[in-house]
């Protein structure tokens, strides 16, 4: 039996071995804790390696290759970025530099240090602590996202010119794919268990887990480091409600220009043609691509809307001290968090072919004024997400007859 805690309600409970291939879920809220199905630390260890090798070449050799009458361009991986800076995008230049080329050699370099050090049996006492960083960079290091930005990119630019992916490209498609298998594989609560074991409380006693590692601590009255992975343990993060509410009212800001103003330029036709976000959706089912079409309109449009939505219901939740749905309210916050990553398919289609579509007056593309607005509001909301302390809807609405089933057994 290993003690933990649950971090979307804040339950402390006990977990048997599992065995064979089984999802271990909270008794109070449902959340699954465990997984152990499909599972392999060896595995990932593997996969979180050959992503690191591809991404080498990923970045150095030529991505995408465009031709029109004769007369071809040329761009690399890193030249998304370099795109948006020449034409005066600052921010999307540091985020595209961000999400695409910098944070995932971090994330799987610090993944496969970690996996490689429990391989040999070595455990050094930072080990814990790449391991967090290493899960914290998941949701930034977003290979995943932009391999679909390059898919609709691709059959934008296809529709009017000829376009061809680069060796560059292949290996970035390969390390896309297997950071996906890294992630399916990766067994988190195997990782922490042989980096360090659980601690062994008395029936009853008070205590508290780590939000990183779920490793359950004796209270203390004070703020106190986790002996595991080193994040700060606090009973819960009480100033999370007006910091989620500051960066939803900011995103729900930023949502409006972000959809009403023209996100980018692309020669459609031959013509260069100013669209929005819901334009582009429509442009992709003139081009009879209805299932892509259907995907960018769900990532773009209908994720940030429900993103907005979703943490304001939460944050509702806190204010009112509602204690309906609070099962179905963790399940809303859990899909929140993990779904706003996706929302960056349009700017990354545009950093895409903005490199290569640089020919002259009629044959250009360029990012519009709606791109930074758009990728502000993924920020502000993944950020919202991220500083929401889920646990607060459970304690908010808490009762008497409750408290014993959320003890420690």
């Amino acid at each position: 039996m290993r003690n933990i805690g649950c971090p979307n309600c804040g339950a402390l409970q006990s977990l048997g071995d599992q065995g064979g291939s089984r999802i271990s879920r909270c008794v109070v809220c449902k959340s699954p804790l465990e997984r152990t199905s499909g599972r392999s630390v060896t595995g990932a260890f593997a996969c979180a390696a050959s992503v690191l090798v591809l991404l080498i070449p990923a970045n150095l050799l030529p991505f995408l290759t465009t031709s029109v009458l004769g007369v071809s361009r040329h761009s690399r991986l890193a030249s998304s970025a370099s795109a948006m800076w020449k034409d005066g995008w600052p921010l999307l230049t540091i985020l595209i530099g961000l999400f695409i080329v910098l944070l995932p050699i971090l994330r799987f370099g610090l993944l496969t240090v970690v996996l490689g050090a429990l391989q040999f049996d070595r455990r050094p006492p930072w080990l814990g602590r790449a391991f967090r960083f290493a899960n914290g960079l998941q949701q930034w290091a977003m290979l995943d996202v932009f391999l679909l930005g390059l898919w609709v990119a691709y059959a934008r630019l296809a529709g009017t010119i000829s376009v061809t992916l680069g060796a560059g490209a292949l290996c970035f498609i390969a390390a896309a794919i297997l950071s996906l298998f890294s992630r399916a594989t990766l067994d988190k609560a195997a990782v922490w268990r042989r980096i360090g074991g659980d601690n062994d409380l008395p029936a009853g006693a008070a205590a508290n887990s780590c939000g990183a590692c779920e490793l359950i601590v004796p209270a203390t009255p004070h703020k106190q480091d986790c002996p595991r992975c080193g994040a700060g343990i606090t009973p819960r993060e009480l100033d999370s409600v007006a910091r989620a509410t500051a960066l939803t009212l900011a995103g729900l800001i930023f949502y409006i220009p972000a959809n009403l103003y023209p996100i980018a330029t692309l020669p459609i036709g031959l013509t260069p043609t100013r669209y929005n976000v819901l334009q582009g959706v429509i442009d992709l089912a003139q081009a009879h691509l209805i299932g892509l079409a259907l995907l960018v309109f769900t990532a773009s449009f209908l994720i940030p809307f429900l993103k907005l939505a979703g943490i304001s219901y939460c944050l509702y939740s806190v204010m009112s001290r509602s204690g309906r749905h609070l099962v179905f309210k963790t399940r809303v916050y859990r899909i929140v968090e993990e779904i706003g990553r996706w929302s960056m398919v349009d700017p990354f289609v545009i950093a895409c072919f903005v490199p290569v579509m640089q020919y002259n007056s009629l044959i250009y593309g360029r990012a519009e004024p709606a791109a930074p607005a758009f990728a502000t509001v993924v920020v502000l909301t993944m950020v919202a997400a991220r500083s929401f302390d889920p646990r607060l809807m459970w304690d908010a609405a808490i009762r008497p007859t409750a408290t014993a089933s959320r003890s420690m057994a």
